[in-house]
């Protein structure tokens, strides 16, 4: 029994010295390459928040001027958080959502060979008579009676079957850090689904999925969910288009016009700068 408990105590582990955060991580971008971001101070803890909609809680992540890092995702045995706060410590990440769901038990039989060592002990008598002669006549006898023991060994093993039942559940994490970074505009938008599309009765635009806090389109009331078609006049053709159409307005100017579909209605902002 003993012998048993250091294999499975063998076995837990090896088994937590892998993380499936660590290794299913997939980063976004490399935090060594980014300027103008928080990075953990001395004695300082990553933030652990739990998620049931990591899109949502992303996008409410990202107007606080948060910025996605990487992420992890795998199916396994549940694992400890904390796996998430090490991973994201290592890869200077200052924030990670984290969320599990209970997909299965997986139950698993396996085959562990022992040693089956057997000793087998030995005992008992021996009786000796003994007659004497001389000239085929009798003289006299000698009875001799003795004992004897001993073991020997037979060396082997033996077939133990292990079944054990595992809960697993679907785990995933998203790494953040907070950035610095003032924004001309401070939206992010997505294409235009075919739905969409069908409601605006046109194929250009895009759908503004992010505005930054304390930055001009905020502060001007672009909101979430606005149809953004074109920037000073120019109509917008999809994600890449807006973009650098954001970024070709000069460094000079004292604000840009958005013109923007809310329920329904298109309205021109003035984003002042």
């Amino acid at each position: 029994m003993k012998y048993l408990s250091i294999i499975f105590l063998a076995l837990l582990v090896q088994s937590c010295a892998q993380s499936g955060y660590k290794t299913f991580y997939t980063p976004y971008v490399d935090t060594q390459t980014l300027s103008d971001v928080e990075l953990l101070q001395e004695g300082e803890e990553v933030k652990i928040y739990g998620s049931d909609n990591f899109e949502r809680d992303t996008l409410v992540l990202q107007s606080k001027n948060y910025i996605p890092v990487g992420y992890s995702s795998f199916n396994g045995g549940y694992e400890n958080t904390k796996n998430a706060g090490a991973q994201a410590k290592f890869v200077g990440a200052t924030v990670v959502l984290v969320s599990s769901k209970y997909t299965n038990t997986q139950t698993t039989t396996s085959t562990l060979l022992l040693p089956d060592n057997k000793t087998t002990y030995h005992s008992g008598t021996a009786n000796t008579n003994t007659t004497y002669r001389s000239n085929g006549s009798y003289i006299g006898s000698s009875n001799t009676n003795g004992t004897y023991n001993g073991t020997s060994t037979t060396y082997g093993t033996k077939a133990v079957p292990i079944t054990t039942n595992q809960r697993r559940y679907d785990q995933g994490a998203v790494y953040f850090i907070k950035s610095n970074k003032k924004y001309k505009f401070g939206v992010l938008f997505s294409d235009l689904t075919p739905e969409q599309r069908n409601l605006l009765e046109r194929n250009t635009g895009v759908q503004v999925k992010v505005v930054i806090e304390d930055s001009p389109a905020f502060y001007s009331n672009v909101l979430v969910g606005d149809f953004l078609t074109a920037v000073d006049g120019q109509l917008i053709k999809n994600t890449e288009h807006g973009v650098n159409l954001m970024g070709s307005v000069s460094s000079h100017a004292q604000y840009s016009t958005l013109t923007v579909v809310r329920n329904g209605t298109k309205k021109d902002i003035k984003v002042q700068f």
